[in-house]
């Protein structure tokens, strides 16, 4: 056997070869969060408008998602891997020429259908390389590129904006997506791919229900606390049909006798439990992505660039667990190795309920390090125990129904964490406002003490209105603080809360050395 033929079989080159597509599609969803402005200085659009660049990438990510089963069955894996690459690049070649922001908006969907379906096919084809044994492995190499893009991408992003252009975001993918189609087109052999004889009928109808479903899901989350949320009636009436649209896809894949995703794959007591369970790490993971930068820079003071550096740490600490975690799976129960990594991301989300406005960077980086730490020592066995229990021929569609199932979670929980920190600031603010009456003692201390402070400057109306004003930003300061600290406690809760259903779960491993 020649030494390229030993390269072709060798399980870490084929890792790297699946994983280099799917690290640049992970990367797309959160790197143009930083050049947002940016986009929208250089089309002349608002704030929320430029958000669609966004909003739309993950849409078509989600719609495509349910495909990925019937689309790699029908064409087989390997060729809708490179059609996957192909219309990822295509799309981002697109988003370089853009001439308008619909243009661009509309290349960034062309993106989203591409890179949909490139996670899901990566975890199939590391559950395939991988011998049960080495799931753990696998998985880990599978949370570089699901946990530790997401983490990069905001870094990377705002290094390449910052000291070229926001095209700059997209220009990169063009080199790494043409190596990326070389390197499966050479080194994933025919042979690893189990091709069955396909010849069911696409199921438009199954696929327009998922499509509708989450199109109005993501308007309702991306514009709700925009449009004050219920208050609105088309926001209602987008979600009265998004959760029709759920409600539909799911009976219909159940009745339909040629369903675009065997939905039949959640009655896998393991695969259901596990994926929710993993759910879980994904709201810890990426509620305390948002929450952390909007307390980092609205009550410190932190500049956006310093609040990414402080996120930074995140990735690399994630990266280096998911590696390590993948090897001490080998020895350690998973079930046990799950529970420790849910102790450590509570324990951590914990300490940061403790931080205020005086807190020192090291105490905003160091519990977030702790938490991508715990994530990494949780995602491994807890992904390896949902897929565990699954025949290999169901990997495809189990990999997108897990992908689907988490895409959707956390897009509720961003949501609902940003409107958490508004909606639990007003509530405070209504409990702290009667502090600041005049038949309050220590409310006319300060106020007088801050009124003798301005006066040395201005006049004593100005000083008046100065000192007054002062302290209703204080309260206001302190109503948010509230806000975030409840927000913490309730994602540290959580974190506790998942931990008996984690010894439902079965493990083949175990059970069959007994």
């Amino acid at each position: 056997m020649s030494f390229f033929e030993k390269l072709k079989q060798n399980p870490y080159i084929l890792s790297i070869v699946v994983l280099l597509p799917s690290i640049l599609a992970l990367v797309a969803t959160s790197a143009t969060n930083v050049c947002q402005p940016n986009i929208a200085g250089y089309f002349g659009a608002t704030q929320y408008e430029a958000n669609t660049v966004i909003t739309s990438y993950i849409i078509a990510n989600g719609i495509m998602l349910p495909t990925t089963g019937f689309l790699s069955k029908a064409i087989g894996k390997k060729m809708f891997f490179i059609y996957c690459i192909a219309i990822f690049c295509i799309g981002a070649f697109l988003c370089i020429i853009a001439p308008n922001l619909q243009a661009l908006i509309l290349a960034r969907i062309i993106q989203g259908l591409g890179g949909g379906c490139i996670l899901p096919l990566c975890q199939a084809y590391l559950l395939e390389i991988y011998p049960d044994s080495q799931k753990g492995l696998a998985m880990a190499l599978f949370g570089v590129a699901a946990m530790f893009s997401p983490l990069f991408g905001p870094f990377f992003g705002g290094y390449l904006t910052d000291n070229y252009s926001w095209q700059w975001v997209f220009i990169i993918n063009i080199p790494l997506c043409i190596i990326a189609l070389i390197l499966v087109k050479i080194f994933l052999p025919d042979d690893i791919i189990v091709k069955e004889k396909y010849n069911k009928r696409f199921d438009i109808i199954g696929f327009l229900g998922i499509a509708v479903a989450m199109g109005c899901m993501q308007v309702v989350l991306d514009k709700g606390q925009q449009f004050n949320w219920f208050d609105t009636p088309w926001i209602c009436w987008l979600t009265g049909i998004s959760i029709f649209s759920f409600v539909f896809f799911y009976v219909w894949e159940l009745e339909y006798k040629y369903p675009i995703i065997d939905i039949r794959v959640f009655k896998d007591k393991n695969f259901l439990l596990g994926t929710s369970i993993s759910s879980v790490i994904n709201i810890i993971l990426y509620s305390t992505l948002l929450l952390v930068p909007l307390f980092s820079q609205g009550l410190i003071g932190y500049s956006p660039s310093a609040s990414g550096l402080a996120m930074l740490p995140r990735a690399v600490v994630c990266f280096i667990g998911l590696l390590v975690v993948g090897e001490i799976a080998k020895y350690v129960e998973a079930r046990v190795l799950t529970t420790i990594g849910f102790l450590i991301m509570a324990a951590s989300v914990f300490s940061l309920s403790c931080l205020n406005t005086t807190a020192s960077i090291e105490s905003i980086i160091i519990p977030n390090m702790v938490i991508c730490f715990g994530v990494s020592v949780a995602f491994v066995p807890i992904t390896a125990l949902a897929f565990m229990t699954l025949p290999k021929n169901k990997t495809a569609d189990a990999a997108g129904l897990h992908a689907l199932f988490k895409n959707i979670v956390t897009a509720i929980a961003t949501s609902v964490s940003s409107t958490f920190i508004a909606r639990a600031s007003q509530v405070y603010q209504n409990n702290l406002v009667g502090n600041l009456a005049h038949h309050n003692p220590v409310y006319r201390l300060k106020l007088a003490a801050l009124q003798h402070k301005f006066a040395v400057h201005y006049p004593d109306v100005l000083a008046a209105k100065k000192a007054s004003g002062t302290l209703y930003r204080e309260l206001l300061q302190q109503s948010r603080l509230g806000a975030f600290y409840d927000a913490f406690l309730i994602l540290a809760l959580l974190a506790i809360i998942i931990i008996p259903f984690i010894y439902i779960l079965k493990n083949k491993t175990k059970k069959a050395s007994v």
